[in-house]
């Protein structure tokens, strides 16, 4: 038995080598059976902006055409490929196009229970998995249909294949690691910031055991340090070119789209926050709750603590990924002119909250060393305490999943068809119309400059404006608001999850004069 220096036996205990237990199994089926139910709650909820533009975009396009057709940042091919899977054998519900999300997010969960039993023991595995399941965070993406837990899963199988490679190398084992590579590129190009900030950290680690003499053969130690992740690498980024290949000149024109700003300065300055990191920290912030979010320093000291507990040997390659990649991802976000999303940092949770368990792991060793004449025996006491605690504790936020739809387009379409009036016009404005157009209101009529509105609008008629994103919208198009503030008045605010994507409902009744 391996041991940590300390208290030894009970939730400390670690076995070297070891494959999981009978009972070890039964604590992750229990585990991903409590995730499954949690997902499955409101999962047919109404679909928010991105997805439908994945529903309209891609859904009908013959399959065999996606690998050839780029057309916006929406389409996560390999999320694409298995969501045209299951909404051709569900139908297109809403639950079955978020279906890959849902089924992604659960193997993240059990690739962060493989990964966590192997460099943190068994009892660590289950916190962190649990921990997981439980996040608000992870529910939100699990039931969003994007490809963004599919990201988590690859970089987390990834990851626990890099620790098993680092400790018994081994072709087989580097090809299948290059193959989560790929995966998670073709799933969303944003991976490639994960694994580069990963392989700066097998770099460091393989150069200081090589430095303190822990490669010991010279030879075999390019054999196993280099060249067999040389080619398990050059698969996955082989593969990964040749899949992409089809798509290049979509690709750079997509992207070159993103980057340039809009044409209007109202437009670009509605949302030049988006480029910013600290507005995306205070996204993050604002989606955990005032109470959640003062903890969030302390909860970051945990974590780092957890980080240093696991630097040791081959295992310190995965705190040093996290460590690597948030600054290497905003750095090259911000230079390339990119919108600075959280989404982009949903890759990092299951090593996250591995290092917050480890850090509550260590604090309550080192804190049973105060109590009485014999800590060892207070060591897991408080260690299963406060791994408890904190998950509880996360699980503060997890109703709000549930109070609304994270955008609430159907509920919008069906409170203003309930109760305009026969003739009445119903227009949407702006930025988050297309979702109306195209799939719950396609009589609508969208509005984007103040001669459309004019056009519109009609006095004599009643008259309904619908939008959302409204601190973007209503900054954008200031002008079609001046003019609509004398007559229309507010109808129905309807939330949603999504920060700052509420759709508003203006009315105008009939017979005003313009």
């Amino acid at each position: 038995m391996a041991q940590f220096r300390g208290p030894t036996g009970g939730v400390f205990q670690r076995r070297a080598n070891a494959e999981p237990s009978l009972g070890d199994k039964y604590w992750i089926v229990a585990i991903l059976v409590l995730a499954a139910v949690l997902r499955a709650v409101n999962l047919d909820a109404s679909l928010w902006y991105d997805e439908v533009v994945t529903l309209v975009s891609y859904m009908d396009v013959p399959t065999a055409d996606l690998f050839s057709v780029y057309q916006n940042l929406n389409n996560h091919i390999f999320f694409t490929i298995q969501a045209q899977v299951t909404t051709g054998l569900f139908g297109d519900t809403a639950w079955a196009l978020r279906l890959p999300a849902v089924l992604m997010g659960l193997a993240s969960i059990w690739a962060l229970w493989r990964l966590s039993f192997d460099v943190a023991g068994p009892w660590q595995a289950r916190f962190a998995a649990l921990l997981m399941a439980v996040s608000y965070h992870h529910i939100w993406f699990s039931q969003n249909a994007r490809g963004y837990t599919g990201l988590l899963f690859f970089a987390l199988l990834g990851t626990w294949l890099l620790v098993r490679a680092l400790r018994r190398p081994g072709w087989g084992i580097w090809c299948g690691y290059g193959l989560c590579i790929a995966a998670a590129m073709y799933t969303h190009l944003s991976a490639v910031f994960f694994f580069a900030a990963q392989g700066i950290g097998y770099a460091l680690v393989v150069g200081w055991q090589a430095l303190s003499g822990g490669l010991t053969n010279e030879r075999e130690a390019i054999s196993k340090r280099v060249l067999m992740p040389a080619v398990g690498c050059g698969l996955g980024i082989g593969i990964v070119a040749a899949l992409y290949a089809p798509l290049v000149g979509q690709m750079v024109e997509t992207f070159s789209e993103v980057a340039t700003a809009p044409e209007s300065k109202a437009a670009a300055e509605s949302i030049a926050q988006w480029d910013s990191p600290l507005w995306m920290l205070s996204e993050v912030a604002s989606s955990l709750g005032p109470e959640l979010a003062l903890l969030v320093p302390i909860v970051a000291a945990v974590a780092v603590i957890g980080g240093f507990g696991l630097r040791r040997g081959f295992d310190g390659v995965v705190p040093l990924t996290l460590a690597l990649h948030i600054p290497l991802t905003v750095a090259l976000l911000v230079a390339f002119g990119f919108r600075v999303w959280p989404r982009y940092f949903l890759i990092d949770l299951g090593l996250i909250c591995l290092l917050i368990i480890s850090g509550a792991f260590y604090i309550s060793r080192w804190a049973s060393f105060f109590v009485g004449d014999r800590p060892y025996k207070y060591a897991s006491l408080f260690a299963v305490l406060a791994c408890a605690g904190g998950i509880a504790a996360s699980t503060v936020i997890l109703p709000k999943n549930y109070l609304y739809p994270k955008q609430d387009y159907l509920g919008a379409a069906a409170y203003v068809e309930a109760n305009k009036a026969p003739g009445a016009v119903v227009m949407t404005i702006g930025l988050g119309s297309m979702p109306f157009q195209e799939h719950f209101a396609p009589d609508w009529v969208r509005v984007d400059t103040l001669e459309e509105f004019e056009e519109a609008d009609r006095p004599a008629t009643e008259v309904w404006a619908v939008y959302t994103f409204p601190k973007v919208v209503e900054h954008r198009h200031a002008d079609i608001f001046a003019a609509m503030k004398p007559r229309f008045q507010k109808a129905k605010y309807l939330h949603g999850t999504l920060n700052d994507a509420g759709i508003v409902i203006l009315k105008a009744e009939g017979g005003a004069a313009k």
